[in-house]
């Protein structure tokens, strides 16, 4: 590997890497720093009609309910801890979610929860009150509310609860003084034109809907909607609780629908977020048939969750599991750390030699002169046993680093850390963000040490990462700086090594010339060792 690809591949990997493991092409705002979300319910005029809107605003999603408890707007955050709905003098600010701008509305322009049946028609006029509970308990993981309404002579109660930690809703209906069946409608997915429309009965086999084309399942074990899977995609599943007996007709295309046939009473489960690996997981939905199949970093990702849930077990602490975790990961690709630390520090050690060639063959751009110069830089590498192929051993761990980053990012933890309120979202006082640049900048300053110029062309990439550290979310962040950390300690030890194993190497070497090209009289030196 040349000086110049060594040059560029820190700042293109670092590039590369930056875009992939924050969700290349995510859109909507991102986080205002310095406060966190609280969760709760919001009593305000969202749609500028008559009547209140009752919106739960949590760190993952906000979602706003009529008077009837159907869902008018489901704003699922690309970034957890993103306040969409901003606060000032009580008055709020709902125009970020009804502009759209970058942000999805999973029902569109329709109704989600609406309930159709005889003498119940969500366009018609009902007689609603407001919500008969709105609470909300943290510790218990829930955002209740009970929606009540009368119609054609039937009363429809909906109990409502949200779980600010992940994106299940638990929805019960009863109707009384009307038909023993309705259909609870589930629109989506926002402006998706044609999401994966299926169902599964109770042990019978996967039954999907393709385009436009509707199709009908008896008896479901779920049903779902989704798009496919990635950080800004997003799944509705509709799963029966409790002995409840679902029917379902699915309808595909832009006008994507579960509508769902239960008794007068029933009890469903809804999951409505993002279509992606560990929240599906932690919301258990990764066990059922035809739902997700993980690829090969998905493997590796439900790998390291299930190690993080073990060491939760035994420490009982989110925080200290992440530093458990980088640690134990840090140990098992140490071989392959040690092979790459070796390469950067035998570069470094040989980059004064490469210069003095490279400035031995400047401007000499034919083919004799280019051959020769290669050949001085091969014997260059043969005395300083330096493989350049030892540098491609820093790809080989991206597999698992993408997918623990990917893990992390995605966890919800459910308590905070020293002074993080929630490892999930950002650090409100920017000290992570600040000891991240730090601990970045040495271990730059370690690799580059015997490149000064490196070093400064290097330092501003940072200081751009910088900004992404601030989106990070706490638990991505203190993985990051603890296994930069214990980097750039293994890259001082070996600095030392390769330092005292090459220093005989400048002294007493004796001179071994070639017949430079081009010239009859002139040579060319290269320095070897003695033996």
């Amino acid at each position: 590997m040349t000086p110049l690809n060594r040059r560029l591949l820190l700042p293109l990997t670092a590039a590369a890497g930056a875009l992939l493991l924050t969700g290349c092409g995510t859109t909507g705002p991102l986080p205002t720093f310095g406060k966190t979300i609280d969760i709760r319910w919001i009593t305000a005029n969202f749609d500028g009609q008559p009547g209140d809107e009752y919106i739960a605003t949590s760190n993952l999603q906000d979602v706003v309910f009529n008077a009837r408890g159907e869902v008018i707007g489901w704003y699922v955050k690309g970034y957890a801890g993103t306040p969409y709905i901003k606060e000032r003098d009580g008055t709020y600010d709902f125009s970020a979610l009804q502009n759209q701008k970058g942000i999805v509305n999973m029902v569109g322009t329709r109704k989600a929860f609406a309930v159709r049946g005889d003498g119940l028609d969500p366009a018609q006029p009902a007689e609603v009150s407001a919500p008969a509970t709105l609470s909300t308990d943290m510790k218990a993981n829930r955002q209740e509310a009970v929606f009540r309404y009368t119609q054609g002579g039937a009363t429809v109660t909906k109990t409502v609860v949200l779980h600010p930690r992940n994106f299940k809703i638990d929805l019960k209906t009863e109707v009384s003084g009307g038909p023993d069946t309705v259909n609870i409608e589930f629109p989506g997915l926002g402006k998706n034109d044609n999401p994966r429309v299926q169902a599964i009965p109770q042990g019978g086999q996967l039954a999907a809907v393709q385009g436009s084309g509707t199709l009908t399942v008896p008896n479901i074990q779920y049903a779902a909607m989704q798009e496919n899977p990635s950080q800004i995609a997003h799944a509705l599943i509709v799963q029966p609780q409790q002995g409840t007996t679902v029917n379902v007709n699915m309808t595909g295309g832009e006008q994507g629908l579960i509508s769902a046939e239960v008794p007068a009473t029933s009890n469903l489960e809804v999951y409505g977020g993002k279509n992606e690996l560990i929240h599906l997981y932690q919301s258990g939905y990764t066990q059922l048939p035809g739902l997700f199949k993980p690829n090969f970093f998905g493997q590796i990702s439900l790998w390291i969750v299930k190690l993080m849930e073990a060491l939760y077990q035994a420490i009982g602490n989110w925080g200290l599991v992440i530093l458990a975790l980088t640690v134990l990961l840090r140990l098992v690709m140490w071989p392959l750390m040690q092979a790459q630390g070796r390469s950067t520090a035998r570069m470094q050690v040989m980059q004064p030699r490469i210069k003095e060639i490279q400035e031995k063959y400047k401007g000499r751009s034919d083919v004799d002169s280019q051959r020769a110069m290669q050949q001085e830089m091969q014997q260059l590498y043969r005395d300083y046993n330096f493989n350049p192929a030892g540098c491609l051993s820093m790809f080989l761990p991206f597999p698992v680093l993408i997918a623990l980053w990917s893990t992390i990012r995605n966890f919800e933890f459910d308590s905070g850390f020293l002074w993080l309120p929630d490892l999930a979202i950002p650090d409100p006082l920017y000290i992570l963000a600040l000891v991240y640049l730090v601990v970045n900048i040495a271990q730059l300053y370690v690799s580059t040490r015997k490149s000064p110029e490196m070093f400064r062309q290097q330092a501003p990439i940072y200081l751009m990462f910088l900004y992404f550290a601030l989106t990070f979310p706490a638990g991505v962040t203190i993985y990051i700086i603890l296994s930069t950390l214990i980097g750039v300690v293994q890259q001082i030890f070996i600095n030392k090594q390769v330092e005292k194993e090459t220093a005989h190497l400048g002294q007493n070497v004796q001179k071994v010339t070639v017949d430079a090209p081009g010239k009859k009289k002139a040579s060319k030196v290269i320095d070897a060792p003695k033996k």
